[in-house]
């Protein structure tokens, strides 16, 4: 199949349960793909079960997926957390996370951000994102999905977690993307916080 017919034929669909409960085998399929690239393929320290990548950021009512498809078939996703909401107790509170990196509350670098990041309403966090081919127009199609769903929930902010290049796909796709810090990296990388603003 070449390019042109798989930008056709490709679906885009944004998954949240409960509502999407009755679509969330393609939630499980990204998953899957986690697992196949960040951990078979990249060789990340992460924690799988049944063949899924899935850590306390996927908070199944909190988390939103945007999920490339064709049918059934996952080309790739992101996830989606908003800013404002945390879980848990004063000492194991969990928000999102380039904040937690920021406050030490997880294993990366905690000066990926000059300044604590926001817990506005408007603003939303994309992270995982990965597709099977990195064919740029899966990424492209994703990351539009995602500006429309945050606008959609009254949002005008994403915050992004990645390796340096992201930040130049996302100017190459229009978006005016700003650094909340410098690039830094461990065992798994380099790392870049950024954030856009919603188109």
């Amino acid at each position: 199949m070449n390019q042109h017919t798989r930008f056709q034929t490709m679906q885009i669909s944004v998954l949240r349960l409960p509502h999407d409960a009755y679509r969330w085998n393609l939630a499980v399929e990204y998953l899957k793909l986690r697992t196949r690239v960040f951990i078979e393929h990249m060789g990340w320290d992460l924690s799988s079960a049944e063949e899924m990548e899935f850590e306390q950021y996927d908070q199944l009512g909190r988390a939103a997926y945007i999920v490339a498809h064709e049918g059934e078939v996952v080309l790739g996703g992101a996830r989606l957390l908003r800013c404002d909401h945390s879980l848990g107790g004063r000492s194991e509170t969990v928000s999102y996370m380039i904040r937690d990196a920021h406050l030490g509350r997880i294993d990366l670098p905690t000066e990926m951000c000059w300044a604590e990041p926001t817990t506005a309403p408007t603003s939303w966090e994309l992270t995982r994102l990965v597709s099977v081919d990195r064919d740029p127009a899966t990424a492209r199609s994703i990351l539009n999905a995602a500006n429309a769903y945050i606008k959609s929930q009254g949002g005008n902010e994403c915050l992004f977690l990645g390796p340096p290049a992201f930040m130049r796909m996302a100017r190459s796709f229009g978006y005016k993307p700003q650094a909340l810090g410098p690039i830094v990296g461990n065992q798994d990388g380099r790392f870049l916080a950024f954030s856009c603003r919603v188109i």
